[in-house]
């Protein structure tokens, strides 16, 4: 089975080294084309899209944060060009600077290629549903674009002794969809499609909960339930255990497998890979849907490249 992995880490070492000029911290394993062909040859991972997320409010400075930016971005598409078979990418989008994330976006899709955008579920310490970012759904829903949401650490920092990526990455992502949710930013912009990282965080698992609470914010939990199968949903990091959850609030449609590689060693890429295979959850026809066929109808330019056309069924409204 020839897999596509929708979350991908790839940090070239100009990157790093940009990375390590600003004072942010650079990851324990580091990026290797060589390797991470075998990785995703090992786990009959056919083609991977990139995705790289830096909080750039923490540079203090919009210069900066626009310098990092366009740098992992143009690394990333130097990768897809040099290996368009395998390879694609979404372009990181400097929140919370508005303006130049719509500057970024149109380079990005535009001349790049990226297939779409990865976004922080905040920007500084305001989560995505804030009226400050509609000018940038306001476009992303006119491009119809594919949007990766990815976590890092909570606008108020980790609590001491829990590291963040234990809980506080997934609670993220989950404070991200419910402001989007009740927000009614996805009312607002319907014709893109997004996708939560890790399985939604605790989204799937609490989704009866955040249902009946959305009326504290007006909100009815038949809508919630709507817009909760509205999401797309990568495994990286998540099954066995997410699984379940995920099933019984998501549409299976918009299930795509994901790796976290290179952020996890390539024992816990195995593991995942091998415990999506063995679980009893999912039939065949639906596990062939989640390793590849619903990846690719969200990325025509991948499906076009891995000669894949006939699975396109994209029509940016979910």
């Amino acid at each position: 089975m020839d897999r596509i992995d929708m979350h991908h880490h790839a940090l070239p070492d100009g990157v790093i080294e940009l990375m390590q000029e600003l004072g942010l911290p650079t990851p324990v394993v580091r990026w290797r084309l060589e390797t991470t062909l075998d990785v995703m040859d090992a786990n009959k991972i056919e083609a991977s899209v990139i995705s790289n997320v830096f909080p750039c409010d923490v540079l203090g400075d919009a210069a900066l944060a626009r310098r990092l930016t366009r740098q992992v971005n143009e690394a990333a598409a130097e990768v897809v060009t040099a290996r368009p078979d395998r390879f694609a990418c979404f372009a990181m989008l400097p929140l919370p600077y508005v303006d130049l994330a719509l500057e970024e976006a149109a380079y990005a899709l535009d001349d790049l290629g990226a297939e779409g955008v990865v976004l922080l579920p905040h920007g500084g310490d305001r989560y995505l549903g804030d009226a400050m970012f509609d000018p940038l759904w306001a476009e992303l829903n006119r491009r119809r674009a594919v949007v990766l949401v990815h976590p890092l650490d909570l606008p108020q920092g980790s609590a001491p002794g829990v590291p963040s990526v234990f809980a506080d990455y997934l609670l993220d992502t989950t404070r991200g969809a419910i402001h989007l949710i009740t927000s009614g930013t996805l009312d607002r912009y319907q014709d893109m499609s997004i996708i939560l990282s890790h399985a939604g965080g605790f989204l799937p698992y609490a989704a009866t909960r955040v249902g009946f609470a959305a009326a504290l914010a007006g909100v009815d939990h038949t809508t919630v339930r709507d817009k909760i199968r509205r999401f797309y949903y990568d495994l990286a990091l998540s099954v066995p255990s997410a699984l379940p959850s995920l099933l019984a609030t998501a549409n299976p449609g918009h299930i795509v497998y994901g790796t976290d590689w290179s952020g996890v060693p390539a024992a816990v890429v195995e593991h995942g890979t091998r415990a999506l295979d063995e679980t009893g959850v999912l039939d065949e026809a639906t596990r062939r849907a989640v390793n590849r066929d619903n990846a690719l109808r969200l990325l025509p330019g991948l499906a076009h490249r891995l000669g894949d056309t006939h699975r396109i069924e994209h029509g940016g409204s979910v």
